[in-house]
């Protein structure tokens, strides 16, 4: 009895795990990370990662954590209780098929965790029931970017080539034809958000923001370009001398 209580604690715990993942990603967080949060903070693991700082400042997420913390000590004392009570037996024989029932129960639960369609069936009715519940909306990058309306995210090299080479920001327009640059690399040197004056150069690494077309036909960013969502930027250099920025001319002007 002890052996299948512990493969049923075991089953409730994944099922847990799963339902906390559910819940973080539905405030946002994408699904891989927000599996590793959950099952870091049921198994009070207790990761302190760049990752953790996002569960802290969200007050959804800390109460989400909170209860799978809770939740996987009382867990963790089950498993233990039961795996104990099923080890002491006055008879040999019955301690192991209590280890048979354990290590079959526990195979059948991962083996049916890694079915794809039993994984997406659970997580699509724990997105369901949290939804009905809790009024939690998702917006992932790709919504908030309208990266399924022609519009992209992307980081490529300046090719020699390229029309934009030995050209001003300002001269290209880039603003006119709903393209952004966010920031450029030149060689050890990082510029968030280029002002109009910003010679362009070839050889920069730029992360843009715009109209796929617009970006094709102003910067010509090649075959090399990476479609990106987040990534970490190294320390932001000063600008070069000359390089006002478009938005305080834009402001500038308005006031004017």
């Amino acid at each position: 009895m002890a052996a299948v209580l512990l493969v049923i604690a075991i089953a409730i715990s994944m099922i847990v795990v799963r339902i906390g993942a559910t819940a973080l990603e539905l405030t946002g967080l994408p699904w891989d990370r927000a599996k590793f949060q959950a099952l870091s903070a049921f198994s009070n693991a207790g990761f302190t990662t760049r990752e953790s700082e996002e569960i802290v400042r969200h007050p959804l997420r800390r109460k989400i954590v909170t209860y799978l913390i809770v939740l996987g000590n009382a867990g963790l004392v089950t498993v233990i209780g039961s795996f104990a009570g099923s080890m002491i037996e006055p008879q040999p024989l019955r301690v192991v098929g209590n280890l048979a029932i354990i290590v079959g129960g526990v195979a059948i639960l991962f083996w049916l965790a890694r079915r794809p369609a039993i994984t997406r069936r659970l997580r699509d009715r724990g997105r369901r029931w949290l939804a009905r519940r809790y009024a939690v909306e998702m917006w992932s990058a790709e919504e908030l970017l309208h990266l399924d309306h022609g519009y992209e995210l992307t980081r490529f090299d300046l090719a020699a080539d390229s029309p934009a080479s030995g050209h001003t920001l300002r001269q290209l327009k880039l603003r006119q034809n709903a393209v952004q640059v966010l920031a450029i690399e030149r060689g050890l040197k990082f510029f968030a958000v280029p002002g109009g004056e910003f010679m362009l150069q070839a050889g920069d690494s730029m992360v843009v923001y715009g109209h796929r077309d617009s970006v094709d036909r102003l910067l010509a960013p090649g075959d090399d370009q990476t479609h990106l969502v987040i990534e970490d930027v190294p320390e932001v250099a000063e600008q070069p001398a000359g390089g006002d920025d478009e938005l305080d001319d834009d402001e500038d002007r308005d006031g004017r």
